[in-house]
C-alpha cells in the first residue's frame, strides 16, 4: 500500500504519526506497518484480510483484550477499528522481539510450554465468546472456514487435473471416516491461537517477549492447535507441551490423544482445500503445491 495511503488511514484513525515502515503486506490482503507515534512509542498499524468485517474482528480483540488482561504482551488493539475503501485496519500494541529461528531441541521445548501457558489463559474463554464468525472446529468437515466448500475445490481440481482430482477425493473419504472412527466429533473445544509457530513467538534477551498474528483464532480442539503449530517437526515442543500441561492438571485427554494423527492429516487436507479454493479464485491453480499437501494427509494416490 502507497505511504499517501497509508496516511490516509492514520488520519482517519486519528492516530498523528511520525516516521511508517512496512512490516508485511501479504497477497491475501493482510498487512502490517510499524508506526512511530508522535507523542513517542510505536505501534503497528494492521490491514485485516479482505473477507475480514467487524464481529470476526470483534473476536480477534476480545481474544487479544482478555490475553493482554492476564499479563500476555500481545497485539490488542490500542484504538478503534476503522474501513476505508473497504478494507479494515487498526491501531495495534507493538510487541518487540524476534522469532527464535532456526529452532534446535531447547527452543522447541520452550515453544511447547509457551503453547500449553497460552492455553491455559485461554482456558475457558470459548464458553464466553463462543465461535468465531464465519469459522468452525476444523474436524467438523474439511477446513476451519465456513466459506470453503469441498466438493467445489474437488471439482475445480479435477478440472485441472483427474489425477489430483480423483486424489482429493478419496483424501477426503478416508481423513473423515478416521476422524468418525475415533469420534472426532466429542473432541472438547478451547480458544486456539491458531498459527503458534515459531514465526509468531517472539522472543528478546533469551526471554518470551511476546506472541503475534491471532489472525486465525477460533474455537477448535488441541490437537489442531498442535497440527498447525507444526510441531510435527518440532518433537520437543509435544513433549514439552504435554508436560507442562500435566503438571498443571490439564493433560488430553485419550480421545484428543487418538485425535492427534487423524487431526494432523486433516489439517493437511484443509490446507489442500484452501490452496485449491484461492487458486480457482485466482484462475490459476498451483497443482504442485497441491499434490505435496495431498501426500502429507497420509492417503497414498489411487
Amino acid at each position: 500500500m502507497p505511504t499517501d495511503a497509508v496516511a490516509r488511514v492514520l488520519e482517519l484513525l486519528g492516530v498523528p504519526a511520525g516516521e511508517v515502515s512496512l512490516l508485511k503486506d501479504e497477497p491475501s490482503g493482510n498487512g502490517n506497518w510499524l508506526v512511530a507515534l508522535a507523542g513517542g512509542g510505536r505501534a503497528v498499524l494492521r490491514r485485516y484480510h479482505p473477507g475480514a468485517g467487524p464481529a470476526e474482528i470483534a473476536y480477534e480483540h476480545a481474544v487479544l483484550g482478555h490475553l493482554a488482561a492476564a499479563g500476555w504482551t500481545v497485539p490488542d488493539p490500542v484504538g478503534e477499528p476503522a474501513c476505508l475503501d473497504g478494507r479494515w485496519y487498526c491501531l495495534t500494541r507493538y510487541v518487540p522481539g524476534q522469532p527464535a529461528r532456526p529452532e534446535g531441541p531447547g527452543q522447541q521445548r520452550r515453544r511447547g510450554r509457551e503453547l500449553a501457558r497460552l492455553h491455559l489463559a485461554l482456558r475457558g474463554l470459548g464458553a464466553r465468546i463462543g465461535q468465531r464468525p464465519g469459522w468452525r472446529p476444523a474436524h467438523a468437515t474439511v477446513g476451519a472456514y465456513d466459506g470453503l466448500d469441498w466438493r467445489a475445490c474437488v471439482r475445480g481440481l479435477a478440472a485441472a487435473s483427474p489425477r489430483l482430482g480423483d486424489w482429493a477425493e478419496s483424501a477426503g473419504r478416508q481423513v473423515r471416516g478416521a476422524l468418525a472412527a475415533i469420534g472426532a466429533g466429542a473432541l472438547p473445544l478451547t480458544v486456539i491461537h491458531g498459527d503458534f509457530a515459531e514465526w509468531n513467538v517472539h522472543y528478546e534477551g533469551g526471554r518470551l517477549a511476546g506472541v503475534i498474528d491471532f489472525g486465525l483464532a477460533h474455537l477448535d480442539s488441541r490437537p489442531y492447535e498442535l497440527a498447525i503449530a507444526r510441531t510435527y517437526r518440532a518433537p520437543e515442543a509435544a513433549a514439552a507441551y504435554r508436560d507442562e500441561l500435566d503438571r498443571a492438571g490439564w493433560p488430553l485427554s485419550p480421545l484428543e490423544e487418538a485425535a492427534v494423527t487423524p487431526v494432523y492429516r486433516a489439517f493437511r487436507l484443509g490446507m489442500a482445500a484452501w490452496q485449491v479454493s484461492h487458486g480457482l479464485a485466482a484462475g490459476r491453480l498451483e497443482l504442485g503445491a497441491i499434490e505435496r499437501q495431498l501426500g502429507l494427509t497420509g492417503v497414498p494416490p489411487p
